[in-house]
């Protein structure tokens, strides 16, 4: 800045005339210049009048976030209470903190990295292009997939039921990954003899998902999954080759570990959540664990659970999980959208989606499996029945055929005999 323009600055600010300061030179000058009391009272002035825009341009991003946080706190305050607002104020600072530090929190059951969001994004790509046959592939068979069920005509518990039973059915078992790529993390469980944990698990619940009907947006996310209380699996069976603290059922408790304290902060576990837009819910999937649950008001209420001592999903809604590529603000949002009011009741959420639904759901399936298996047993029968009666019928015209030769061979050296 020029010397001219020093001088005209200090004289605007001598006569506190702060907003021409604002117009001739910017916001960079005005924040300098501006008294602490007028720029107090030209924000309050500001924010009464709904002048948000005014606010952005004039006190930048960071007035404006406030601004924004503070409305959310206020409306989240009347609508919810004070215990609601206060806790989502406290995961602000939580996202603030990880956001100034830099950080990009990475899931893991049993560790955690932290790598930047570019040098996150910088290795994705690099995966897409190094595994964009397998990637190509998986996808054609998702498609095919996507297309079978969508002929079923299914409805939305039948589909999540019989997605997750199928991958159960179609690898190996539960299992340290073997592959475990970044962004592409399904690619683990793409043969028989695949096999993975919980975020390969997730991953390929919601690519297969979003494959069947885009306006699920399904997508993972990592929670904090408790060792107490009680969880009823639903009925799909699954083989478990290698157990940790992500899968579990009445029976089992889950191995204690020295990253406990890490866990509880950032997850230990990964699952699905998939929105459900006729009835404006937001559904959380687990495929490790077979069950639905449903996030609400910032609260993971996982239907398979024992109401009077359930088994807590924490959502870890400030942490950013690098593994399927989510970015921090996605996961924050997910939180604010579960204050929205859904319009079923929680009985007719149980009604849909509870355990009893899901085996509902799943014997439907299977019977629809078994019918269609049945029926394409059948045709085949039928078309080797088909191909025997052709070779018999062949079989029997040859043999009628020779007869008929010979007999013209045998009068044939008859008639020769007697002309002799």
């Amino acid at each position: 800045m020029d010397s001219t323009s020093k001088k005209r600055i200090k004289e605007l600010a001598k006569n506190e005339q702060y907003d021409e300061i604002y117009r001739e030179f910017g916001r960079k000058a005005y924040k300098k210049y501006v008294s602490d009391k007028y720029y107090d009272e030209d924000l309050k002035k500001l924010k009464k009048e709904g002048r948000y825009e005014d606010i952005y341009n004039k006190y930048g991003e960071s007035e404006y976030n406030k601004l924004l946080i503070k409305s959310m706190y206020n409306e989240i305050k009347q609508e919810k209470g004070t215990i609601k607002a206060n806790l989502w104020r406290m995961k602000q600072k939580l996202l603030y903190t990880a956001k100034v530090i830099g950080f990009d929190f990475a899931f893991s059951a049993l560790a955690l990295s932290a790598v930047g969001n570019i040098k996150n994004d910088v290795i994705i790509g690099n995966n897409a292009i190094k595994y964009e046959s397998e990637i190509e592939e998986y996808n054609e068979k998702n498609s095919e997939y996507a297309d079978k069920i969508n002929s079923m005509n299914l409805s939305d518990t039948q589909i999540f039921m019989k997605t997750m039973d199928d991958m159960w059915k179609n690898i190996k078992g539960y299992a340290n990954p073997e592959k475990d790529i970044k962004g592409f993390l399904e690619l683990d469980l793409t043969t028989e003899e695949g096999y993975g944990v919980c975020r390969n698990m997730a991953s390929d619940v919601a690519k297969k998902l979003n494959a069947i009907n885009p306006e699920y947006n399904a997508r993972t996310m990592a929670v904090y999954m408790s060792e107490s209380g009680e969880y009823q699996i639903a009925d799909i069976k699954r083989n478990v080759i290698e157990t940790n603290n992500t899968v579990t059922d009445q029976e089992q408790q889950a191995n204690e570990d020295s990253t406990e304290i890490v866990s509880i902060a950032m997850g230990n576990h990964m699952i699905t959540m998939v929105d459900i837009v006729k009835y404006n819910i937001t559904l959380v999937l687990d495929p490790t664990n077979p069950g639905i649950g449903i996030y609400k008001d910032g609260k993971i209420t996982m239907l398979n659970s024992d109401k009077a001592n359930d088994r807590e999903y924490k959502a870890k809604e400030y942490i950013n999980t690098t593994f399927n590529g989510a970015k921090m603000g996605d996961t924050v949002k997910d939180y604010f959208s579960t204050y929205r009011t859904p319009n079923i009741s929680d009985d007719e959420i149980e009604k849909l989606f509870g355990l009893e639904a899901q085996n509902k759901a799943l014997a439907e399936v299977r019977a629809m499996d078994t019918e269609t298996a049945m029926a394409s047993k059948d045709k085949e029968n039928d078309f080797l029945e088909s191909i025997k009666v052709d070779v018999n019928t062949k079989y029997e015209l040859e043999k009628s055929s020779e007869v008929t030769q010979n007999e013209e061979k045998s009068t044939e050296i008859e008639d020769n005999g007697l002309e002799q």
